[in-house]
C-alpha cells in the first residue's frame, strides 16, 4: 500500500512539473539560482544552471568561497530576491530581479536558456584556466547561432561571448 501511494505521488509530481508553463519554470530556476547565489551558496545554484555555467561561474565562485571567512559576508545575508519583468523569446529568457540584503540593494538581469525542455540559468564567465583548471578551453562557448540570438535580444554585452571556432 505504501509503494502504491509513493508511486501515485511520483506520477502526480511528474505531471505537475510537465504541466508548468515556461514562465513558471523560468521563475523556479531564476529564483532558485539567485537565492543560492545571493546567500553565498553556489553549490545550491547548480541544479538551476547550465553545464557551462556550472563549469565556469559556479566552479570559480565555489573555489573562491573555500578561502573566504564567512564573517566577511555575514552582515550581507540573508538576501531577498524579487523577480521582475520576464521576456521569453523561444529558447532564451531574460528576467529582471532586485536583490535586497541588510547592506546592499541591487538590480540586475539574468539570462536563462531552454535545454531539453528545461530552463537553466546561463551566466557564463570566461575564467582563465590558470584560475580554474576545471574549465576546459572549449567547454563554455556558445554557438554562433546562440550568440546572434542573444545579441539580437540585447541579453549580454559582446564581451561576454567567446564565439565557437567552427
Amino acid at each position: 500500500m505504501k509503494n502504491i501511494r509513493l508511486s501515485i505521488l511520483a506520477v502526480l509530481a511528474i505531471l505537475a512539473s510537465a504541466c508548468q508553463s515556461d514562465s513558471q519554470k523560468i521563475t523556479t530556476a531564476a529564483q532558485g539560482y539567485l537565492d543560492a547565489m545571493g546567500n553565498y551558496k553556489p553549490s545550491e545554484a547548480r541544479p538551476f544552471a547550465t553545464e557551462q555555467t556550472c563549469q565556469s561561474t559556479l566552479a570559480f565562485y565555489e573555489k573562491i568561497m573555500e578561502n573566504v571567512d564567512p564573517s566577511i559576508y555575514a552582515n550581507n545575508i540573508p538576501a531577498t530576491i524579487t523577480l521582475g519583468e520576464m521576456v521569453i523569446d523561444d529558447t532564451i529568457a531574460t528576467v529582471a530581479y532586485h536583490k535586497s540584503t541588510p547592506t546592499v540593494e541591487q538590480d540586475g538581469n539574468l539570462t536563462l536558456v531552454k535545454r531539453n525542455k528545461t530552463w537553466l540559468v546561463s551566466e557564463v564567465i570566461n575564467v582563465p584556466a590558470v584560475l580554474n583548471p576545471n574549465v576546459k578551453k572549449e567547454s563554455h562557448k556558445f554557438s554562433d547561432e546562440e550568440i546572434a540570438e542573444m545579441r539580437k535580444n540585447g541579453v549580454h554585452s559582446d564581451s561576454t561571448f567567446t564565439p565557437s571556432n567552427k
